[in-house]
């Protein structure tokens, strides 16, 4: 996807420094904000725009505007205060120190649950491989800000990396992590019945997990890999898996791998 940073109408010039920087940082071309984003698209041939204002980037196709939130990881951190078992985290180890990577970051969802639940025992090491996902994670991992302190907490100790998961999981050593956890996008989404998530998936990167991914991240796991698909997910087929952890009535499931 060919995205471009821009600024708000009528930004000033501390915004417009600031968009021009992480243009540069982030290897996309920087356009001076003209009247209408549609036109702009048209005559830059801009799939999509990173823009940057007051507070903290948006990113806006011509279907759809994506910000910075924690996607449903609020709500599952409340239902495990509550006493309920959250499916991701109980297959977690249960003791120790752990260290997690997750290799799709998306909109933080995985990462901050994971984060909070392990607090100081724990980390999170996160990548996203989109440049617009990443670059609206970046931003919001570190403004964030909370009236629960050990949300707050979670969310500023995940250490987001903008990388392409394949490649990053090549180049590490082996047992680099204690779990590798993956949840890539699915191609024929789960229709939510709330939020326009129609930038975000125009956003999003569509790797497919292939037998050579899993290889490398049962290399760079200590413990476990955990895949997160649809149950009927032909990838859950594979002789890879241990067990498949699925729950009647659930649109998806997690794929284990044991280690150890």
């Amino acid at each position: 996807m060919k995205i471009a940073a821009t600024t708000i109408s009528d930004a000033p010039g501390l915004i417009r420094e600031k968009a021009k920087e992480r243009a540069k940082a982030l290897a996309i071309p920087y356009l001076e904000r003209e009247d209408k984003l549609e036109e702009m698209a048209e005559k830059y041939k801009a799939e999509g725009f990173l823009i940057y204002g007051r507070r903290l980037p948006s990113f806006k196709t011509k279907d759809g505007e994506y910000h910075f939130h924690l996607g449903t990881s609020v709500l599952r951190t409340r239902q495990i205060l509550a006493g309920n078992e959250d499916r991701l985290c109980r297959l977690l180890p249960k003791e120790g120190p752990c260290r997690v990577l997750d290799c799709t970051f998306g909109h933080a969802n995985d990462s901050t649950t994971i984060s909070w639940f392990l607090g100081d025992r724990g980390s999170v090491t996160a990548l996203e491989k989109s440049t617009a996902l990443y670059e609206i994670g970046r931003a919001g991992i570190e403004s964030y800000q909370d009236k629960d302190p050990a949300l707050t907490d979670a969310v500023r100790r995940i250490y987001l990396i903008h990388a392409d998961f394949k490649e990053y999981l090549k180049n590490i050593p082996e047992k680099s992590f204690d779990v590798v956890y993956f949840d890539p996008m699915f191609r024929h989404p789960v229709q939510a019945k709330v939020n326009d998530m129609t930038g975000f998936r125009e956003a999003a990167a569509y790797d497919k997990l292939d037998d050579e991914t899993i290889l490398l991240a049962m290399r760079a796991a200590r413990a476990r890999v955990i895949v997160k698909e649809r149950p009927f997910s032909l990838l859950f087929k594979k002789d890879f898996f241990t067990r498949i952890e699925a729950k009647k009535g659930q649109t998806t499931a997690y794929g284990v791998i044991d280690l150890s």
